[in-house]
C-alpha cells in the first residue's frame, strides 16, 4: 500500500506540496570525480573529499528495497504501528551507512526558506514523485537539517551534499514522517 494515499493524508508533504521535487540518477559532482573503490549499489564506495574518505551513497542503494508503510494513514491500529516501530525494515547493506559521513546526490525540495537559503529541506530521488506524480516511499527521500546559514535553493537539477546519515523510523501523531535524516555539513552544488 506504499504511496497510494493522497498528499493531504501524508503530513510530511502537506507544507511542501506546492514546491517541486527532484531526481538523482548517477550524477557525480565534479568535486567527486575520484574513482570510487566500488560501483555496486550494495557495496560501500568511497571518495576523498577535503582529504577525508567519504562514502558515496545514492538512491539506487537507499531505495533498493521494499518499504511497507504502517501508520494511521494505512488504517493500522496503534498496536500494529508499535510493532512496526520495533521492526527494522532496513537491510544491512543500507544500515551500514548509519551515522556515517556520506555524499548524497538528489533533488532539493526546500521546507523552510529565508533570504533565498534553506536550512531544512528534503533530498529526493525522482522528479516524478510528490507534487508531479506519486507520493514517494519513505526510502525515496532524506530529510536534511543543514548546518550554518543553509544552502542556496537550487531546484529542478541534481545537487550533491555531504553530511552524516541517520536511519530511524520517525513517527508523529501515528504517521510515519521520515526514515532517513541527514545532518548536512557541506553543499557541493548542482550538476554542471
Amino acid at each position: 500500500m506504499n504511496g497510494l494515499f493522497p498528499l493531504a493524508r501524508r503530513p510530511r508533504f502537506a507544507a511542501a506540496a506546492a514546491a517541486g521535487v527532484f531526481f538523482a540518477a548517477g550524477f557525480v559532482s565534479p568535486a567527486l570525480r575520484a574513482a570510487p573503490t566500488s560501483i555496486s549499489p550494495h557495496e560501500p564506495a568511497m571518495v576523498k573529499l577535503d582529504g577525508q574518505d567519504v562514502y558515496v551513497v545514492g538512491f539506487d542503494a537507499l531505495s533498493a528495497f521494499d518499504y511497507t508503510i504502517v501508520d494511521a494513514g494505512t488504517g493500522a491500529t496503534p498496536a500494529q504501528i508499535e510493532e512496526a516501530r520495533r521492526r527494522d525494515p532496513v537491510p544491512d547493506w543500507v544500515r551500514f551507512y548509519q551515522d556515517k559521513r556520506i555524499v548524497l546526490t538528489g533533488y532539493l525540495m526546500p521546507l523552510q526558506v529565508e533570504n533565498g537559503r534553506s536550512k531544512r529541506f528534503v533530498m529526493m530521488k525522482d522528479v516524478t514523485t510528490c507534487c508531479y506524480g506519486t507520493v514517494p516511499n519513505m526510502n525515496d527521500y532524506v530529510v536534511v537539517a543543514m548546518k550554518g546559514d543553509g544552502v542556496a535553493v537550487v531546484q529542478d537539477m541534481p545537487v550533491a551534499l555531504v553530511g552524516m546519515l541517520h536511519i530511524e523510523q520517525k513517527y508523529e501523531n501515528g504517521y510515519i514522517t521520515a526514515l532517513y535524516q541527514m545532518a548536512g555539513e557541506k553543499f557541493l552544488g548542482p550538476k554542471k
